[in-house]
C-alpha cells in the first residue's frame, strides 16, 4: 500500500485529490482554448 502512495506527485495527498486536480486542469484548458478560438474568430 505504501508503494502506491510513493507514486503520487509531491503536491497531492491522495489519488482522489490528484484526479480532481487533473479534471480541473482539463476544464481550465477547454475554457482557455474556447476563449482563444472565439477571440481570433
Amino acid at each position: 500500500m505504501n508503494q502506491s502512495k510513493n507514486d503520487l506527485p509531491p503536491f497531492v495527498k491522495s489519488w482522489k485529490q490528484f484526479y480532481y486536480l487533473l479534471l480541473l486542469w482539463l476544464v481550465l484548458l477547454i475554457v482557455l482554448f474556447y476563449a482563444f478560438t472565439n477571440y481570433f474568430k
